[in-house]
């Protein structure tokens, strides 16, 4: 999922160097800041993951208690493809998602400088 993922915006990411994808300066400001905000909450949630990685309640006699207790461990921590994993991919494309929106909006902060630049020099005394 993230490789293909991170491959998207990526492909964003140069399309906003070619000048073929902007937002409005806000609008970016807030993407970025809102995924920055959801990357937080993400690592969180993987976090609280790490506490599913050992549980009890299902015994120690029986095996079969022991191995459904395995199994639900491995679909925290460890497993194939297991929520930790799938968390960190999420993050991961997230945060790409950011430094897309983070790119919009510096095109946007050095325009803005270049337009002050030349208004500026071209009061100035000849």
């Amino acid at each position: 999922m993230s490789d293909q993922g991170i491959s998207d915006f990526r492909g964003l990411g140069a399309a906003v160097d070619g000048g073929t994808l902007y937002l409005e300066p806000d609008v970016a400001q807030r993407c970025g800041q809102r995924c920055a905000d959801f990357v937080s909450q993400l690592k969180e949630l993987q976090k609280g993951a790490q506490s599913l990685s050992t549980i009890d309640g299902f015994g120690d006699r029986l095996k079969s208690g022991v191995d459904l207790a395995t199994k639900f461990e491995k679909k925290a921590v460890g497993g194939d493809y297991s929520l930790d994993q799938a968390l960190s991919d999420h993050i991961a494309v997230v945060q790409e998602m950011q430094q897309v929106f983070e790119k919009i909006e510096a095109m946007y902060s050095a325009s803005e400088e270049r337009g002050a630049a030349g208004i500026n020099s071209a009061g100035a005394p000849l």
